[in-house]
């Protein structure tokens, strides 16, 4: 009996003495998270466009904050759905991620994944806002939509050819197109880096792609804008009118950069990694770079971001059927 009030009393004690020492999260607080070994943030797509740039900048900006690597690692195919599958598949745990486009919020519509989209994963945060181009070659004739709008008219539907790198940046060119009340030829690319220098080259009429993947050839004079999308104007393109400027409704709305964790990632996991995410966007030097690619900071709640996702899902699909479009 004396051996067992002394064991007991040692385990009260040492409760006592774990339960002070225990490091306090204040309510509604986040636990910071600390990376035991390399983060790999997947970008479903090739490398050099607009979603591989920010995923680059945001990594290394990470990597510095949580003394880890962050890797950047591209998988392409099935419109991202290849490096979102691997995602949706792999431990829940924040060491590893999908940096992906809008596109992913239409890909269910058109295609059959190995995952669901609304269960497979944890939205993050939107890490950033790339603003959407209308691109042409040089020789079109045509400076902005309207003129666009005007040649088409009277050339005839589907004489002139538009690209876009996956189902999302094919919807916004429908979407402009249909404000515009034009059509064009889709021609399907599997990323923006490779359709932009065919734009260039004149081999096609026009393109959709974010800023960010088409600036350095529009500051060459390689390509020209003839719009963008978003209620102002970006001061990398000062001259460069908005869709709504040029009298055409619905085009306000730019894509996003969304990050995402695998289904079942712990709420508190999720949170600590968008508010380290926020402290990086939060510095004037990033969000200077962000600027000069071209795309407006983000830094959502998990909560908002998810509201933002499911509506995207509902309103793509309801397009994708107005449009008639499918898989390419």
């Amino acid at each position: 009996m004396t051996r067992m009030r002394w064991l007991s009393g040692l385990l009260a004690t040492l409760a006592v003495t774990f339960s002070v020492a225990a490091p306090a999260v204040g309510q509604g607080e986040a636990p910071a998270f600390r990376p035991v070994k390399a983060v790999t943030i997947i970008v479903p797509y090739t490398p050099g466009g607009g979603t591989d740039a920010v995923g680059r900048l945001m990594a290394k900006a990470l990597e510095e904050m949580w003394g880890q690597p962050v890797i950047i690692d591209n998988r392409t195919g099935g419109n991202g759905s290849v490096g979102a599958a691997i995602v949706a598949r792999a431990p829940p745990d924040g060491h590893m991620m999908v940096l992906a486009v809008s596109g992913m919020a239409i890909n269910g519509h058109v295609m059959k994944l190995p995952y669901d989209t609304l269960t497979a994963f944890a939205p993050v945060t939107a890490i950033a806002y790339p603003v959407a181009t209308l691109m042409a070659t040089p020789d079109l004739p045509a400076n902005d939509l309207r003129e666009l709008a005007a040649l088409v008219h009277k050339e005839g539907p589907n004489k002139r050819t538009f690209a876009s790198s996956e189902t999302g940046t094919r919807l916004t060119g429908e979407r402009i197109f249909e404000q515009a009340n034009i059509k064009l030829l889709n021609i399907p690319y599997k990323g923006a880096a490779a359709f932009v220098n065919d734009i260039a080259a004149g081999r096609v009429d026009v393109g959709v792609s974010s800023v960010t993947s088409a600036l350095a050839l529009i500051k060459a004079g390689r390509l020209k804008s003839l719009g963008i999308l978003g209620t102002k104007r970006v001061s990398i393109l000062p001259d460069v009118a908005t869709f709504r400027e040029q009298g055409f409704s619905g085009l306000d709305e730019n894509s996003w950069y969304g990050l995402f964790a695998p289904a079942g990632t712990p709420e508190p996991v999720v949170s600590a990694i968008q508010q380290d995410i926020v402290k990086v966007l939060a510095r004037p030097d990033f969000q200077a770079k962000l600027v000069d690619i071209g795309a407006l900071p983000g830094g959502d709640t998990p909560a908002a971001f998810t509201e933002r996702f499911r509506r995207d899902v509902d309103e793509s699909g309801e397009a994708i059927r107005r449009l008639g479009i499918t898989a390419e």
